[in-house]
Parts: structure tokens; sequence; C-alpha cells
């Protein structure tokens, strides 16, 4: 059912129909050189992942649960929120798409291996 709907969105891109979404850029450069050059198209529970470029030749993505409440001031964060759902690379020019991704996810995107948390930053080993 989910490759249906895939297949279904496809056609109507195809033929100009726009079924709404989001667009998340991340895009980071330093002295005019791309340090991380990435794209995330959401449509409804389609998320198309493209790494344009990366200095190290591959974006990392993490991605996290969206409905995590912030921890309040000195609390711990809840376990489930601070580790990403998936975590993936591509090389630099490709793309990938993830059909039936849960709704609301946060995603984190780097140029680097190191884990990230949910706030984005490098985690300590």
């Amino acid at each position: 059912m989910r490759n249906l709907m895939a297949l279904l969105y496809y056609l109507c891109a195809l033929f100009g129909c726009s079924v709404g979404g989001t667009t998340i850029e991340h895009h980071n450069v330093i002295d005019g050189v791309d340090i991380l050059d990435s794209r995330v198209r959401i449509t409804e529970r389609i998320a198309r992942f493209d790494c344009k470029a990366s200095r190290s030749g591959q974006c990392h993505y993490s991605l996290f649960r969206g409905d995590c409440p912030a921890p309040a001031a000195g609390a711990a964060p809840d376990p489930h929120c601070a580790q990403p759902t998936e975590r993936f690379a591509l090389a630099a020019g490709t793309t990938r798409e993830i059909v039936g991704i849960a709704e609301g996810f946060k995603v984190c995107a780097s140029d680097e291996t190191a884990a990230m948390g949910a706030d984005c930053k490098p985690q300590p080993n």
C-alpha cells in the first residue's frame, strides 16, 4: 500500500499537481566552500533526503521523534526522545526516500560521522 501511495504522489508531481509538504534545507558554507548542502522534502508520509554536497563526501542524518517535549531545566531528557529513531548516511549526489515515515519527525544533518543528539549537536563519546 505504501508503494502504491508513493507511485500516486509521483504521478501527481509528474503532471504538475502539488500535494503540499515541507522542505528542510541544511546549507553550511565556510570561506566559499560547501561544508554541507542537503535538502529534505516531506510530503504526506514520504520523506526524500537529497545530499547535494558534503565536505566529507557523505551527509549523515539522524531522525528523532517529533512528539517529545523539551525537558525541564535541570531534568534529564526522556531516553526515548534522546536517541535517534534512525541514522543513515548518503553519499554526496545521492538521494533516499522513506515511505511511511512517522509524522512530525525531527531531522538533523551533518557532514561528520559523530552521533547527534535531539538538539542536533554532536554527542560526546
